[in-house]
């Protein structure tokens, strides 16, 4: 047998097996309530579940836990800062969870909590303490929302071991599914499609005005622009470079201070950028410290560094070369581009979904084309992709059967595990 079909075959019968281990652990849960359900929280970025916990908390057929634990492929810096920032958030919602201890023993959560549900924050083995890694818990019911809106194909996105051993995987729309069912290799059948979990955030209809107070010195209309660059400076894991950080960095900073009677920028780096800012060559801690602390007060900028809802749908458009933003941001239906200086070699190895998506973005692969989109797309209200922005949104964006995505997922929760049953 060739390497590689014997690596499939063998990985085949595991997940076969783990798919058996499943029926028979439904199987003993018959009649018992309630479920016990643990929630990892990685970063506030990265939360997916605040919906589905509060309905879940509300539901005496589940009992429901968060547990607070950082990344540790992060720097020290980036899992303090993600773990302070998650404190914050539970606190200001009175809502308990189990605090993370970065110098001491992990939470026992098999031991102190047993659970029977587990809902991760991404689809990756050894992204958390040993202890509440995803690979301690194939034996019991593993769940995931997605934490990007997926327009990516290929092994990367749909065909990890996390992707074949989990119970269940809540994609966003039928075309994920059919792209789960095309590459992986249990064919997708754990997948079952509920909407994408910031939907439920995005359609609420009410925003906070997360902006910095800022009163220019003249009467023009003063508009609001996100910048979300993505973290992978360098190639990895053989995938193609996204970010375009390095010759971004001083352009956003010149146009922010260019147009500081007419823009607000606001810096949205992707949660993982920090940590490769300071193992950089050119960067290092110092500098990558300092040029965020230019953001936070520069009297038009600002630093975001959490959540990013309420950003975006009190935004005019957005700059970014991130993945999942190039769905999420449309639904404000406000004009973004995505900049890459080979388009060519991104749409390769996108999806079908993927290459709707990104032929509604204004594309920079050069200075002069951000500077372009400001001036005249972002300032100067020439928008010819609205009305196609509009219809994706009406196809693609919306939750299936007119309910929230979190009732979606709870309805399949609870006729997988016969919870209405006696």
């Amino acid at each position: 047998m060739a390497k590689i079909g014997r690596y499939v075959w063998l990985h085949g019968w595991q997940y076969r097996a783990t798919e058996r281990a499943h029926r028979r652990y439904v199987a003993s849960m018959q009649g018992r309530r309630p479920v016990r359900v643990v929630f990892l929280a990685m970063s506030v970025s990265m939360w997916r579940y605040q919906h589905l916990y509060d309905m879940m908390s509300k539901d005496n057929r589940f009992e429901t836990h968060i547990v607070l634990s950082p990344s540790i492929d992060y720097a020290a810096e980036q899992q303090l800062h993600d773990v302070q920032q998650l404190r914050q958030y539970f606190d200001t919602r009175g809502i308990a969870y189990v605090d993370c201890d970065l110098d001491g023993c992990p939470f026992d959560i098999r031991g102190r909590l047993n659970p029977d549900l587990l809902f991760y924050p991404q689809p990756y083995e050894h992204l958390l303490v040993a202890e509440h890694d995803c690979t301690s818990f194939y034996d019991r019911l593993i769940c995931y929302y997605p934490y990007a809106f997926w327009t990516s194909t290929g092994k990367w996105s749909y065909d990890f071991h996390f992707h074949n051993l989990a119970w269940r995987l809540y994609y966003s729309t039928s075309l994920h599914l059919a792209e789960a069912q095309k590459v992986a290799t249990n064919r997708g059948r754990n997948v079952r499609v509920v909407g994408y979990p910031n939907a439920d955030d995005y359609l609420r209809g009410h925003y906070a005005d997360v902006w910095k107070p800022y009163r220019p010195s003249t009467d023009a209309v003063c508009k609001r622009l996100v910048w979300a660059p993505h973290y992978s400076i360098v190639e990895e894991f053989g995938l193609v470079p996204r970010s375009n950080f390095l010759w971004m960095a001083p352009l956003m900073l010149q146009l922010a201070q260019d147009n500081r009677s007419t823009l607000q920028i606001a810096f949205k780096p992707h949660p993982r950028l920090l940590t490769e800012l300071y193992k950089h060559p050119e960067w290092g801690k110092a500098r990558t410290d300092a040029y965020y602390e230019k953001w936070a007060t520069l009297p038009n900028t600002q630093l975001e560094t959490g959540g990013f809802v309420d950003l975006f749908m009190t935004s005019d458009a957005m700059i970014h070369d991130s993945g999942s933003f190039a769905v999420e941001y449309h639904y404000s239906r406000r004009p973004v581009m995505f900049v890459s200086r080979d388009m060519d070699a991104i749409l390769a190895t996108q999806s079908d979904f993927g290459k709707k998506v990104y032929a509604l973005h204004y594309v920079g692969a050069t200075e002069d084309d951000v500077r372009n989109f400001v001036t005249d797309v972002v300032q100067g209200g020439e928008d010819p992709l609205r009305p196609s922005r509009e219809e994706f949104f009406a196809h693609y964006l919306l939750p299936p059967g007119g309910k929230t995505v979190a009732q979606n997922t709870i309805d399949d929760i609870v006729k997988s595990l016969h919870l209405d049953e006696p």
